[in-house]
């Protein structure tokens, strides 16, 4: 159990003690009342949602595969990681594949610096941030079976069965493995890829 709970109480300790270095180098997230871009170049504002928001859009995407994604933008994998989900979100959508991607980073300083790291590096990632007080309950909450450590991803079939996770950077050979054998066959393959 100590085993267990060590690495979500770490994920605690990680997460509060960088908010407020994220805090201090966020001045323009003040203004950050816009929801919608100005420009192609503004990004969109990220939205906020507790876990029941999070789990009525797991519901919303029933009839389609599911892949949701927990990340932070002071995780260093995460970072590394954006470029290659987003890429694999647009690529895999039209064989049923939604992406669900969640910053943990803290709604009230990180909302323009998640929409703008988004915007620029992830284009097909959706700019939500998971609301909690409570990273053991949120963890727990959402799957139990987790022990909170990010970039953390949770596969779901069409039905909203839990199919598979992958927990540490993932590769895209990592994402083929845990959602391709879920998705449509052959819909949606890119130029060059078909023989």
């Amino acid at each position: 159990m100590t085993r267990a709970v060590a690495p979500a109480l770490l994920f605690a300790l990680v997460a509060a003690a960088s908010r407020p270095a994220l805090t201090a180098s966020s001045a323009d997230s003040k203004a950050q009342t816009p929801t919608q871009p100005l420009a192609n170049t503004t990004p969109m504002v990220s939205s906020v949602v507790d876990i029941d928001g999070i789990k009525k859009s797991m519901r919303g995407s029933r009839g389609r595969v599911l892949l949701v994604h927990f990340w932070a933008t002071w995780c260093l994998p995460c970072l590394e990681e954006l470029p290659v989900i987003s890429q694999f979100a647009r690529e895999m959508k039209p064989r049923g594949l939604d992406v669900l991607s969640l910053s943990l980073d803290d709604p009230q300083t990180a909302q323009a610096r998640v929409s703008k790291l988004l915007s620029e590096q992830a284009p097909n990632l959706t700019p939500v941030i998971a609301k909690f007080s409570d990273a053991d309950q949120f963890i727990g909450t959402f799957d139990s079976r987790w022990e909170g450590t990010i970039p953390a991803l949770f596969a779901y079939d069409a039905t909203g069965q839990r199919r598979g996770s992958h927990v540490g950077e993932a590769s895209r050979g990592d994402l083929d493995q845990l959602v391709g054998r879920l998705l449509k066959p052959g819909a949606g393959a890119g130029p060059g890829k078909k023989k």
